[in-house]
Protein backbone atom coordinates (compact mmCIF):
# COMPACT_ATOMS: atom_id res chain seq x y z
CA UNK A 1 0.00 0.00 0.00
CA UNK A 2 1.50 3.03 -1.03
CA UNK A 3 1.61 5.88 1.62
CA UNK A 4 -0.26 9.20 1.85
CA UNK A 5 3.08 11.29 0.30
CA UNK A 6 3.96 9.00 -2.63
CA UNK A 7 2.63 9.29 -6.37
CA UNK A 8 3.10 6.62 -8.25
CA UNK A 9 2.79 5.66 -12.13
CA UNK A 10 -0.79 3.71 -11.59
CA UNK A 11 -2.07 6.74 -9.53
CA UNK A 12 -1.31 8.82 -12.41
CA UNK A 13 -2.96 6.74 -15.06
CA UNK A 14 -6.42 6.56 -12.49
CA UNK A 15 -6.41 10.41 -12.83
CA UNK A 16 -6.31 9.74 -16.35
CA UNK A 17 -9.09 7.63 -15.79
CA UNK A 18 -11.29 9.33 -13.86
CA UNK A 19 -10.61 13.27 -14.45
CA UNK A 20 -10.62 15.39 -17.38
CA UNK A 21 -6.62 14.99 -18.06
CA UNK A 22 -5.48 14.03 -20.70
CA UNK A 23 -1.68 13.79 -20.35
CA UNK A 24 0.49 13.76 -17.16
CA UNK A 25 4.45 13.91 -16.45
CA UNK A 26 6.05 12.91 -12.84
CA UNK A 27 8.98 13.95 -11.55
CA UNK A 28 10.81 12.86 -8.46
CA UNK A 29 12.44 16.22 -8.30
CA UNK A 30 12.50 19.29 -10.46
CA UNK A 31 13.38 23.05 -10.51
CA UNK A 32 9.77 24.17 -11.01
CA UNK A 33 7.10 22.26 -12.68
CA UNK A 34 5.62 25.80 -14.20
CA UNK A 35 8.95 25.97 -15.92
CA UNK A 36 8.87 22.14 -17.04
CA UNK A 37 5.58 22.86 -18.27
CA UNK A 38 6.58 26.04 -20.54
CA UNK A 39 9.55 24.35 -21.96
CA UNK A 40 7.45 21.80 -23.18
CA UNK A 41 4.53 24.08 -24.52
CA UNK A 42 7.97 25.30 -26.43
CA UNK A 43 9.12 22.26 -27.63
CA UNK A 44 6.31 20.51 -28.33
CA UNK A 45 2.93 22.91 -29.16
CA UNK A 46 0.61 20.11 -29.29
CA UNK A 47 0.96 18.68 -26.44
CA UNK A 48 -2.18 16.57 -24.80
CA UNK A 49 -4.23 19.05 -22.65
CA UNK A 50 -5.05 19.36 -19.79
CA UNK A 51 -1.85 18.51 -18.85
CA UNK A 52 -0.43 17.40 -15.40
CA UNK A 53 3.52 18.06 -14.33
CA UNK A 54 3.94 17.03 -11.07
CA UNK A 55 7.42 16.63 -8.61
CA UNK A 56 7.95 15.24 -5.23
CA UNK A 57 10.15 17.78 -5.29
CA UNK A 58 10.68 21.53 -6.36
CA UNK A 59 14.15 22.68 -5.81
CA UNK A 60 13.06 26.47 -7.59
CA UNK A 61 9.43 26.49 -7.16
CA UNK A 62 8.46 30.13 -8.13
CA UNK A 63 5.87 32.47 -7.12
CA UNK A 64 4.71 35.65 -8.15
CA UNK A 65 7.35 38.09 -8.93
CA UNK A 66 10.60 37.40 -7.54
CA UNK A 67 9.00 35.52 -5.04
CA UNK A 68 10.23 31.42 -4.12
CA UNK A 69 7.71 28.83 -2.89
CA UNK A 70 9.11 26.35 -0.04
CA UNK A 71 8.61 23.10 -0.89
CA UNK A 72 9.32 20.54 1.63
CA UNK A 73 8.15 16.38 1.46
CA UNK A 74 4.98 15.83 1.90
CA UNK A 75 3.69 19.26 -0.42
CA UNK A 76 1.91 18.82 -3.53
CA UNK A 77 3.61 20.89 -6.23
CA UNK A 78 1.96 20.71 -9.69
CA UNK A 79 1.46 22.40 -12.78
CA UNK A 80 -1.92 22.08 -14.70
CA UNK A 81 -1.45 22.98 -18.90
CA UNK A 82 -4.79 24.45 -19.99
CA UNK A 83 -6.00 25.72 -23.79
CA UNK A 84 -8.04 28.20 -23.72
CA UNK A 85 -10.31 27.01 -26.63
CA UNK A 86 -11.06 24.36 -24.27
CA UNK A 87 -12.47 26.11 -21.65
CA UNK A 88 -15.17 28.73 -21.30
CA UNK A 89 -12.20 31.49 -20.47
CA UNK A 90 -10.29 33.45 -23.12
CA UNK A 91 -6.76 34.70 -22.82
CA UNK A 92 -8.33 38.36 -22.52
CA UNK A 93 -10.01 36.64 -19.19
CA UNK A 94 -6.71 35.23 -17.75
CA UNK A 95 -6.34 37.49 -14.24
CA UNK A 96 -9.68 35.25 -13.87
CA UNK A 97 -7.68 32.28 -13.50
CA UNK A 98 -5.78 32.72 -10.32
CA UNK A 99 -9.18 33.53 -8.51
CA UNK A 100 -11.02 30.50 -9.87
CA UNK A 101 -7.77 28.37 -9.09
CA UNK A 102 -7.80 29.10 -5.91
CA UNK A 103 -11.40 28.82 -5.43
CA UNK A 104 -11.07 24.78 -6.63
CA UNK A 105 -8.21 24.68 -4.20
CA UNK A 106 -10.71 26.25 -1.17
CA UNK A 107 -13.46 23.49 -2.37
CA UNK A 108 -11.20 20.55 -2.36
CA UNK A 109 -9.38 21.72 1.15
CA UNK A 110 -13.40 21.61 2.52
CA UNK A 111 -13.80 17.77 1.34
CA UNK A 112 -11.09 17.24 3.86
CA UNK A 113 -11.86 19.21 6.59
CA UNK A 114 -15.12 20.73 6.27
CA UNK A 115 -15.21 22.41 9.74
CA UNK A 116 -11.77 24.78 9.13
CA UNK A 117 -12.11 28.58 8.21
CA UNK A 118 -10.93 28.80 4.97
CA UNK A 119 -9.86 31.63 3.12
CA UNK A 120 -8.95 33.61 -0.34
CA UNK A 121 -6.25 36.47 -0.36
CA UNK A 122 -6.69 38.23 -3.55
CA UNK A 123 -5.15 37.42 -5.89
CA UNK A 124 -3.83 33.71 -5.61
CA UNK A 125 -3.57 32.59 -2.08
CA UNK A 126 -5.72 30.24 -0.10
CA UNK A 127 -5.48 30.72 3.71
CA UNK A 128 -6.45 28.03 6.29
CA UNK A 129 -7.00 29.32 9.79
CA UNK A 130 -5.61 32.99 9.21
CA UNK A 131 -2.47 31.36 7.69
CA UNK A 132 -0.76 30.34 4.21
CA UNK A 133 -2.38 26.81 2.71
CA UNK A 134 -1.73 27.26 -1.10
CA UNK A 135 -0.52 29.91 -3.46
CA UNK A 136 -1.28 29.88 -7.59
CA UNK A 137 0.90 31.42 -10.38
CA UNK A 138 -0.24 32.06 -13.67
CA UNK A 139 2.14 32.24 -16.84
CA UNK A 140 0.53 32.64 -20.19
CA UNK A 141 4.03 31.53 -22.44
CA UNK A 142 4.39 33.72 -25.09
CA UNK A 143 5.39 31.41 -27.56
CA UNK A 144 1.85 29.66 -26.68
CA UNK A 145 -0.52 32.18 -26.05
CA UNK A 146 -3.59 29.75 -26.19
CA UNK A 147 -2.23 27.89 -23.30
CA UNK A 148 -2.13 28.77 -19.63
CA UNK A 149 -0.07 27.27 -17.35
CA UNK A 150 -1.73 27.19 -13.78
CA UNK A 151 1.05 26.67 -11.12
CA UNK A 152 -0.09 25.45 -7.46
CA UNK A 153 1.61 24.77 -4.29
CA UNK A 154 -0.44 23.41 -1.83
CA UNK A 155 0.99 22.06 1.68
CA UNK A 156 -0.27 19.17 2.63
CA UNK A 157 1.87 16.98 4.80
CA UNK A 158 4.52 18.97 5.40
CA UNK A 159 5.14 20.20 8.78
CA UNK A 160 6.13 24.04 9.20
CA UNK A 161 8.25 22.90 12.48
CA UNK A 162 10.72 22.59 9.72
CA UNK A 163 10.47 25.91 7.62
CA UNK A 164 12.62 28.56 7.53
CA UNK A 165 12.60 30.91 10.06
CA UNK A 166 9.25 33.51 9.39
CA UNK A 167 7.20 30.89 7.77
CA UNK A 168 6.17 28.26 10.54
CA UNK A 169 4.14 31.31 11.91
CA UNK A 170 2.66 32.78 8.42
CA UNK A 171 2.04 29.27 6.61
CA UNK A 172 0.31 26.19 7.74
CA UNK A 173 -0.52 22.49 6.00
CA UNK A 174 -3.58 20.33 6.10
CA UNK A 175 -1.89 18.03 8.37
CA UNK A 176 -0.82 20.46 10.85
CA UNK A 177 -4.27 21.53 10.99
CA UNK A 178 -6.29 17.96 10.90
CA UNK A 179 -3.60 15.86 12.87
CA UNK A 180 -3.15 13.10 10.30
CA UNK A 181 -1.84 12.84 6.73
CA UNK A 182 -4.04 13.34 3.98
CA UNK A 183 -3.75 11.26 0.27
CA UNK A 184 -2.19 13.43 -2.16
CA UNK A 185 -3.61 11.74 -5.32
CA UNK A 186 -6.70 11.95 -3.88
CA UNK A 187 -6.50 15.94 -3.21
CA UNK A 188 -5.34 15.91 -6.74
CA UNK A 189 -7.89 13.99 -7.94
CA UNK A 190 -10.99 16.11 -5.86
CA UNK A 191 -8.70 19.09 -7.03
CA UNK A 192 -9.55 18.32 -10.86
CA UNK A 193 -12.92 17.67 -10.73
CA UNK A 194 -13.22 20.94 -8.68
CA UNK A 195 -11.55 23.02 -11.78
CA UNK A 196 -12.91 20.80 -14.30
CA UNK A 197 -16.50 22.54 -12.90
CA UNK A 198 -15.47 25.77 -13.01
CA UNK A 199 -12.79 26.18 -16.33
CA UNK A 200 -15.95 24.11 -18.77
CA UNK A 201 -18.39 26.36 -17.27
CA UNK A 202 -18.68 30.39 -18.32
CA UNK A 203 -17.69 32.77 -15.83
CA UNK A 204 -17.47 29.50 -13.45
CA UNK A 205 -21.33 29.79 -13.36
CA UNK A 206 -23.61 26.99 -11.68
CA UNK A 207 -27.25 25.52 -12.54
CA UNK A 208 -28.45 28.18 -10.36
CA UNK A 209 -26.76 30.90 -12.54
CA UNK A 210 -24.22 32.11 -9.98
CA UNK A 211 -20.65 32.00 -10.72
CA UNK A 212 -17.64 31.61 -8.73
CA UNK A 213 -17.40 35.22 -8.48
CA UNK A 214 -20.72 35.26 -6.12
CA UNK A 215 -19.63 33.54 -3.73
CA UNK A 216 -15.93 34.91 -3.12
CA UNK A 217 -17.47 37.49 -0.73
CA UNK A 218 -18.18 34.34 1.64
CA UNK A 219 -14.08 33.86 1.59
CA UNK A 220 -12.90 36.82 1.08
CA UNK A 221 -10.01 37.55 3.81
CA UNK A 222 -9.50 41.29 3.23
CA UNK A 223 -13.08 42.55 2.93
CA UNK A 224 -13.59 45.29 5.59
CA UNK A 225 -9.86 45.10 6.08
CA UNK A 226 -7.49 48.27 5.43
CA UNK A 227 -5.25 46.82 2.83
CA UNK A 228 -1.66 48.43 1.16
CA UNK A 229 -1.10 47.52 -2.34
CA UNK A 230 1.82 47.71 -3.60
CA UNK A 231 2.00 48.38 -7.20
CA UNK A 232 5.21 49.01 -8.77
CA UNK A 233 7.39 51.88 -6.63
CA UNK A 234 3.39 53.12 -5.56
CA UNK A 235 1.79 51.65 -2.32
CA UNK A 236 -1.95 52.23 -2.41
CA UNK A 237 -4.10 52.13 0.86
CA UNK A 238 -7.83 51.51 0.98
CA UNK A 239 -10.70 50.00 2.36
CA UNK A 240 -11.04 46.65 0.43
CA UNK A 241 -14.34 46.12 -0.90
CA UNK A 242 -13.90 42.80 -2.88
CA UNK A 243 -13.40 42.06 -6.49
CA UNK A 244 -15.37 42.92 -9.33
CA UNK A 245 -16.55 41.04 -12.63
CA UNK A 246 -12.93 41.75 -14.47
CA UNK A 247 -11.39 39.90 -10.86
CA UNK A 248 -9.78 43.49 -10.22
CA UNK A 249 -9.37 44.03 -6.32
CA UNK A 250 -11.51 47.06 -5.26
CA UNK A 251 -10.23 49.69 -2.83
CA UNK A 252 -11.92 52.53 -1.58
CA UNK A 253 -9.37 55.22 -1.30
CA UNK A 254 -9.09 58.92 -0.14
CA UNK A 255 -9.58 59.54 -3.59
CA UNK A 256 -12.67 57.20 -4.19
CA UNK A 257 -13.07 53.55 -5.26
CA UNK A 258 -10.53 52.54 -7.58
CA UNK A 259 -9.97 48.60 -9.29
CA UNK A 260 -6.70 47.10 -9.72
CA UNK A 261 -5.93 44.03 -11.64
CA UNK A 262 -2.11 43.83 -10.28
CA UNK A 263 -0.34 44.26 -7.44
CA UNK A 264 1.24 42.73 -4.38
CA UNK A 265 -0.98 42.67 -0.87
CA UNK A 266 2.07 44.50 0.99
CA UNK A 267 -0.40 44.25 4.52
CA UNK A 268 -3.96 44.49 5.83
CA UNK A 269 -5.41 45.30 8.94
Amino acid sequence: MNLPNSICQSDLESLLEDTFLQSAIHYAQTDSTNTQAIELLASDNSVDSPCLVVAESQVAGRGRGANQWWSASGSLTFSLIVEFPKTAFSVEQKNLLPLLTGMAILHTGETLLPDADFALKWPNDVYLAGRKLAGVLIEVPSQSSDHAVIGIGVNVNNSFSDAPEGLSSTCISLADQSGVQHSRIQILRTFMREIESLLNSAFGSTAAGETFLDDWPAYCLLTGKQVTLQIGSTQVTGICRGIDISGALILETVNGPQSFLSGVVHSWI
